[in-house]
Protein backbone atom coordinates (compact mmCIF):
# COMPACT_ATOMS: atom_id res chain seq x y z
CA UNK A 1 0.00 0.00 0.00
CA UNK A 2 1.18 3.48 -0.86
CA UNK A 3 0.00 6.82 0.55
CA UNK A 4 0.38 10.08 -1.36
CA UNK A 5 0.00 13.58 -0.02
CA UNK A 6 -0.80 16.39 -2.43
CA UNK A 7 -0.54 20.10 -1.77
CA UNK A 8 -2.78 22.66 -3.44
CA UNK A 9 -2.61 26.41 -3.55
CA UNK A 10 -6.14 27.53 -2.78
CA UNK A 11 -7.51 31.01 -3.55
CA UNK A 12 -10.57 33.03 -2.71
CA UNK A 13 -12.48 34.56 -5.61
CA UNK A 14 -10.96 38.03 -5.19
CA UNK A 15 -7.44 36.55 -5.27
CA UNK A 16 -7.88 34.93 -8.70
CA UNK A 17 -6.46 36.35 -11.90
CA UNK A 18 -8.96 37.82 -14.36
CA UNK A 19 -8.77 34.76 -16.62
CA UNK A 20 -9.18 32.31 -13.71
CA UNK A 21 -12.09 34.35 -12.32
CA UNK A 22 -13.78 34.27 -15.73
CA UNK A 23 -13.26 30.49 -15.91
CA UNK A 24 -14.74 30.08 -12.42
CA UNK A 25 -17.71 32.31 -13.32
CA UNK A 26 -18.57 30.25 -16.41
CA UNK A 27 -18.39 27.01 -14.42
CA UNK A 28 -20.64 28.53 -11.75
CA UNK A 29 -23.05 29.74 -14.43
CA UNK A 30 -23.43 26.21 -15.85
CA UNK A 31 -24.83 25.06 -12.51
CA UNK A 32 -26.87 28.23 -11.88
CA UNK A 33 -30.61 27.76 -11.44
CA UNK A 34 -32.98 30.68 -11.09
CA UNK A 35 -35.79 30.15 -8.58
CA UNK A 36 -38.91 31.41 -10.34
CA UNK A 37 -41.46 30.21 -7.76
CA UNK A 38 -42.13 33.70 -6.35
CA UNK A 39 -42.56 35.09 -9.86
CA UNK A 40 -45.04 32.33 -10.71
CA UNK A 41 -47.00 33.04 -7.52
CA UNK A 42 -47.29 36.72 -8.45
CA UNK A 43 -48.43 35.91 -11.98
CA UNK A 44 -50.98 33.39 -10.68
CA UNK A 45 -52.37 35.91 -8.17
CA UNK A 46 -52.69 38.50 -10.94
CA UNK A 47 -54.51 36.02 -13.18
CA UNK A 48 -56.92 35.13 -10.36
CA UNK A 49 -57.87 38.76 -9.76
CA UNK A 50 -58.03 40.01 -13.33
CA UNK A 51 -59.75 38.13 -16.16
CA UNK A 52 -56.60 37.25 -18.09
CA UNK A 53 -54.67 34.05 -18.69
CA UNK A 54 -51.00 34.23 -19.64
CA UNK A 55 -49.82 31.38 -21.84
CA UNK A 56 -46.70 30.38 -23.74
CA UNK A 57 -44.30 32.60 -21.84
CA UNK A 58 -40.58 32.40 -21.14
CA UNK A 59 -37.78 34.65 -20.04
CA UNK A 60 -34.06 34.58 -19.41
CA UNK A 61 -31.35 37.14 -18.68
CA UNK A 62 -31.63 38.71 -22.15
CA UNK A 63 -35.16 38.35 -23.50
CA UNK A 64 -38.76 37.57 -22.65
CA UNK A 65 -41.97 36.88 -24.54
CA UNK A 66 -45.53 36.03 -23.65
CA UNK A 67 -49.05 35.69 -24.96
CA UNK A 68 -52.20 36.30 -22.99
CA UNK A 69 -55.90 35.78 -23.40
CA UNK A 70 -58.37 38.33 -22.09
CA UNK A 71 -61.64 36.98 -20.70
CA UNK A 72 -63.21 40.43 -20.57
CA UNK A 73 -66.09 41.26 -22.88
CA UNK A 74 -65.34 43.38 -25.96
CA UNK A 75 -67.14 46.32 -24.34
CA UNK A 76 -65.02 46.04 -21.16
CA UNK A 77 -61.80 45.77 -23.16
CA UNK A 78 -62.57 49.06 -24.92
CA UNK A 79 -63.15 51.05 -21.71
CA UNK A 80 -60.70 53.95 -21.48
CA UNK A 81 -60.12 57.21 -19.65
CA UNK A 82 -62.37 58.04 -16.72
CA UNK A 83 -64.74 55.13 -17.47
CA UNK A 84 -61.82 52.69 -17.16
CA UNK A 85 -60.70 54.42 -13.95
CA UNK A 86 -64.16 53.96 -12.43
CA UNK A 87 -64.30 50.33 -13.62
CA UNK A 88 -60.97 49.57 -11.88
CA UNK A 89 -61.95 51.39 -8.68
CA UNK A 90 -65.37 49.71 -8.51
CA UNK A 91 -64.13 46.18 -9.26
CA UNK A 92 -60.54 45.96 -8.00
CA UNK A 93 -59.95 48.60 -5.32
CA UNK A 94 -59.78 46.06 -2.47
CA UNK A 95 -57.31 43.93 -4.42
CA UNK A 96 -55.06 46.88 -5.30
CA UNK A 97 -55.02 48.58 -1.89
CA UNK A 98 -54.86 47.12 1.61
CA UNK A 99 -55.38 48.93 4.94
CA UNK A 100 -52.15 50.17 6.50
CA UNK A 101 -51.02 48.25 9.55
CA UNK A 102 -49.74 50.15 12.57
CA UNK A 103 -47.64 48.37 15.20
CA UNK A 104 -47.52 49.31 18.87
CA UNK A 105 -44.18 50.97 19.73
CA UNK A 106 -43.51 48.97 22.89
CA UNK A 107 -45.24 45.69 22.12
CA UNK A 108 -44.70 44.52 18.54
CA UNK A 109 -47.31 41.80 18.95
CA UNK A 110 -50.03 44.44 19.03
CA UNK A 111 -51.22 45.91 15.79
CA UNK A 112 -54.16 47.73 14.32
CA UNK A 113 -55.35 48.23 10.77
CA UNK A 114 -56.32 51.66 9.59
CA UNK A 115 -59.83 52.34 8.36
CA UNK A 116 -58.67 55.35 6.36
CA UNK A 117 -55.06 54.94 5.18
CA UNK A 118 -54.25 52.31 2.58
CA UNK A 119 -51.07 50.96 1.04
CA UNK A 120 -50.21 49.33 -2.26
CA UNK A 121 -46.97 47.68 -1.15
CA UNK A 122 -46.74 44.14 -2.55
CA UNK A 123 -50.47 43.48 -2.15
CA UNK A 124 -50.73 40.28 -4.24
CA UNK A 125 -48.24 37.91 -2.59
CA UNK A 126 -45.86 40.07 -0.56
CA UNK A 127 -43.09 39.69 -3.17
CA UNK A 128 -41.54 42.69 -4.94
CA UNK A 129 -42.75 41.51 -8.38
CA UNK A 130 -46.25 42.53 -7.23
CA UNK A 131 -45.22 46.16 -7.53
CA UNK A 132 -43.97 45.69 -11.08
CA UNK A 133 -47.00 43.83 -12.40
CA UNK A 134 -49.39 46.40 -10.91
CA UNK A 135 -47.34 49.54 -11.64
CA UNK A 136 -49.14 50.38 -14.92
CA UNK A 137 -52.48 50.24 -13.10
CA UNK A 138 -51.27 52.50 -10.27
CA UNK A 139 -49.81 54.92 -12.82
CA UNK A 140 -53.12 54.92 -14.72
CA UNK A 141 -55.08 55.59 -11.53
CA UNK A 142 -52.92 58.67 -10.88
CA UNK A 143 -53.25 60.00 -14.42
CA UNK A 144 -56.03 58.35 -16.46
CA UNK A 145 -54.96 58.35 -20.10
CA UNK A 146 -57.92 58.63 -22.46
CA UNK A 147 -56.10 56.56 -25.12
CA UNK A 148 -55.33 53.53 -22.92
CA UNK A 149 -58.03 50.87 -22.86
CA UNK A 150 -58.39 47.89 -20.51
CA UNK A 151 -56.78 45.43 -22.94
CA UNK A 152 -53.74 47.71 -23.37
CA UNK A 153 -53.50 48.16 -19.61
CA UNK A 154 -53.47 44.38 -19.01
CA UNK A 155 -50.80 44.03 -21.73
CA UNK A 156 -48.71 46.77 -20.05
CA UNK A 157 -49.00 45.01 -16.67
CA UNK A 158 -47.87 41.67 -18.03
CA UNK A 159 -45.08 43.28 -20.06
CA UNK A 160 -43.87 45.13 -16.95
CA UNK A 161 -43.88 41.87 -15.00
CA UNK A 162 -41.81 39.95 -17.55
CA UNK A 163 -39.39 42.88 -17.88
CA UNK A 164 -38.88 42.60 -14.10
CA UNK A 165 -38.32 38.82 -14.43
CA UNK A 166 -35.75 39.30 -17.20
CA UNK A 167 -33.89 41.94 -15.19
CA UNK A 168 -34.01 39.80 -12.05
CA UNK A 169 -32.49 36.80 -13.84
CA UNK A 170 -29.76 39.06 -15.24
CA UNK A 171 -29.07 40.48 -11.76
CA UNK A 172 -29.00 37.02 -10.15
CA UNK A 173 -26.62 35.57 -12.74
CA UNK A 174 -24.14 38.38 -13.39
CA UNK A 175 -20.51 38.40 -12.22
CA UNK A 176 -21.25 40.46 -9.12
CA UNK A 177 -23.84 37.86 -8.06
CA UNK A 178 -21.23 35.17 -8.62
CA UNK A 179 -18.73 37.01 -6.40
CA UNK A 180 -21.37 37.56 -3.69
CA UNK A 181 -22.27 33.86 -3.81
CA UNK A 182 -18.60 32.85 -3.55
CA UNK A 183 -18.03 35.10 -0.54
CA UNK A 184 -21.24 34.03 1.20
CA UNK A 185 -20.51 30.31 0.71
CA UNK A 186 -16.74 30.69 1.19
CA UNK A 187 -15.92 28.94 -2.09
CA UNK A 188 -12.26 28.29 -2.78
CA UNK A 189 -10.53 27.82 -6.12
CA UNK A 190 -7.38 26.49 -7.70
CA UNK A 191 -5.19 28.93 -9.61
CA UNK A 192 -6.91 28.11 -12.94
CA UNK A 193 -10.42 28.89 -11.57
CA UNK A 194 -11.48 25.30 -10.87
CA UNK A 195 -13.59 24.89 -7.74
CA UNK A 196 -11.63 23.37 -4.85
CA UNK A 197 -13.63 20.71 -3.07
Amino acid sequence: MRTETRKYEVYKVDELSDKAKENAYWKWLKGFEYDASDNRATLKAFEEIFKVKVSRWNYDACTYNFQFISNYSGEEEELCGVRLLKFIVNNYWHNLFKPKTYWHKKDFHKQRRSRISVTNDCVLTGYCADMDILKPIYDFLKVPDKHTNLYDLMNDCIDSFFRFCRDDVEYASNEEAFERDCEANEYEFLSNGEFFK
